[in-house]
């Protein structure tokens, strides 16, 4: 008598049914990551347009252009940033912080990125 080997439908069910778990897993994994690089490639062109208006406060010198509320938009990568600066005042009345934040709407709702920075008001004269 011989015994034929094999496996049982039972078992062919068993493993087909952890297979597509650990397919399922996968494919999640897999959208959260894009997602998380689409989220990090956003907050790297946002920074980049607060630094560039940043930039050009400083580069303006004593003509001291940084004002509280002042709105603007710029293009980069095929997309249009909507920008607003604040500027607070400092212990030192030398001394202003001026705060850029960065939205992807127009009605600024959608919050990408913020950056600050001290400038000296008297050096920029």
């Amino acid at each position: 008598m011989s015994k034929k080997a094999g496996f049982t439908l039972i078992e062919v069910l068993v493993a087909l049914g952890i297979c597509a778990m650990a397919g399922i897993a996968i494919m999640q994994i897999s959208g959260e990551h894009i997602n998380h690089l689409s989220a990090i490639e956003e907050q790297t062109y946002a920074s980049w347009v607060a630094e560039n208006q940043l930039v050009e406060i400083r580069a303006q010198g004593d003509k001291w252009p940084a004002k509280n509320g002042h709105k603007g938009k710029t293009d980069m990568a095929g997309r249009t940033w909507y920008w607003q600066e604040d500027v607070v005042r400092t212990a030192d009345s030398s001394f202003v912080k001026v705060v850029v934040s960065v939205f992807t709407d127009e009605q600024r709702e959608q919050f990408a990125y913020e950056l600050a920075t001290y400038i000296d008001k008297e050096a920029s004269k």
